[in-house]
């Protein structure tokens, strides 16, 4: 082999060798995740219509609003208050309960609905906080008669429950706050006292808290989580209950 040939092959075999090690040195794609934890709030329903489930979403019920249609001639209802028939104490519970369930009430279009701040200057908050004039013949009589209304309809939150569970691995930790809400609805003939329909609704709303074992924040539990479940629970209650109304009234 003359020293031209002798030359060539090296230098191509020294850039083959060159090839391969860059191929075997190659670093992998990190793929690794941050250690800190990034809670974030989700909707967590689990479909049950059988009542006393602690996790019902109701999503579907909610397709009711759809086929309820309004009568040509809307009845006048006011909102009797709301009860808080749970172990969870807040002063202002069945006030946000009300506000809540007015609005709802004024977007289904069934109903011409007294304004609940309205009902907060006529009548004496103890008894909305309880319900209380609806429950007593000559309390209701009297306020149908300054409200002129045909209905009442009263609520309770029947359920509120936060429940916490934790799950820690070699490599991760994860943290879930489950916050559920059930509110009890009933709607009564402002003449006669009589209960025309009933409903119920629950609704579970998830906090989620992913992370490493190392750094991070820890997660806590969020109102905002119970302001979001009141307000579904709320909603999946009443257009069960209108629903149920405006089916019974289209058979008569």
């Amino acid at each position: 082999m003359n020293n031209k040939n002798l030359i060539f092959f090296a230098a191509a075999l020294f850039f083959l060798i060159g090839i391969l090690g860059g191929c075997a040195t190659q670093m992998p794609q990190d793929t690794r995740t941050t250690n800190q934890e990034n809670p974030t709030i989700s909707q967590n329903p689990e479909k049950s219509l059988l009542p006393g489930n602690t996790k019902n979403s109701g999503t579907s019920d909610l397709n009711h609003a759809k086929e309820i249609i309004p009568p040509k001639v809307r009845k006048l209802v006011a909102i009797a208050g709301f009860e808080n028939k749970s172990t969870y104490a807040s002063d202002k519970l069945w006030d946000t309960s009300s506000q809540l369930l007015a609005s709802h009430l004024i977007q289904t279009g069934y109903f011409r609905v007294v304004e609940w701040e309205k009902m907060k200057q006529l009548f004496d908050w103890d008894d909305l906080s309880m319900s209380g004039f609806v429950k007593n013949p000559e309390k209701r009589t009297e306020a149908r008669k300054i409200l002129l209304c045909e209905y009442f309809i009263s609520g309770a939150v029947t359920l509120f429950d936060v429940n916490q569970t934790a799950n820690v691995s070699a490599i991760s930790k994860n943290k879930v706050i489950e916050t559920t809400i059930r509110v009890d609805l009933l709607l009564q003939d402002a003449f006669t006292g009589e209960y025309l329909s009933a409903s119920n609704g629950q609704w579970t709303e998830k906090q989620e808290f992913k992370g490493g074992l190392t750094g991070g924040k820890i997660g806590t539990w969020d109102p905002k989580s119970a302001d979001t479940a009141l307000n579904n629970a709320i909603q999946e209650a009443l257009y069960k209950l209108v629903y149920s109304f405006s089916k019974q009234a289209e058979s008569q």
